[in-house]
């Protein structure tokens, strides 16, 4: 496993997005259009919950010494990161919400007047790819603890 060029960028912006990814998630795609109910309200408890998951491979991170020194992370790092990236942001602009007065449209269905059980089966598709992305996450972080630690060399 190789250093990328945008280790970096990933090094230092994952910290950044471990905490605005979850409140956009939340709270944010308000901004954006998409209705907020119950789960607006409800994230404000669990978004705390998941911005410490969030945080785990970050940290994990850290005990990669070839990448600590670098200041970089790992390519497969980077494409967990990348992809668990862009599933929240779709995974938000998807979620399902209701009020007390029933369904609430997502973001996406203010844009594109998409069915409320479309923006559904997104959002399912979205969570699957968030939690594959993060299983990814966490098992690159530490196969670059086990590489930082035991180089091999080619």
């Amino acid at each position: 496993m190789r250093m990328a060029g945008s280790g970096r960028f990933v090094f230092i912006a994952q910290w950044v997005a471990a905490v605005l990814l979850p409140v956009f998630f939340f709270i944010g795609r308000g901004w954006v259009g998409a209705q907020l109910g119950w789960l607006a309200f409800l994230g404000i408890v669990y978004g705390i919950f998941v911005i410490l998951v969030l945080l785990v491979p970050p940290l994990l991170t850290l005990f990669d010494t070839q990448s600590r020194r670098a200041r970089r992370t790992r390519l497969a790092y980077d494409i967990a990161t990348f992809v668990l990236w862009f599933a929240l942001l779709l995974g938000a602009l998807t979620v399902p919400d209701s009020g007390d007065s029933g369904h609430l449209e997502s973001a996406l269905s203010t844009w594109t007047g998409m069915s409320y059980e479309t923006s559904q089966a997104v959002f399912v598709v979205a969570s699957a790819l968030i939690g594959l992305a993060y299983l990814g996450q966490v098992v690159t972080s530490i196969l670059g603890i086990i590489r930082g630690r035991y180089p091999v060399d080619a």
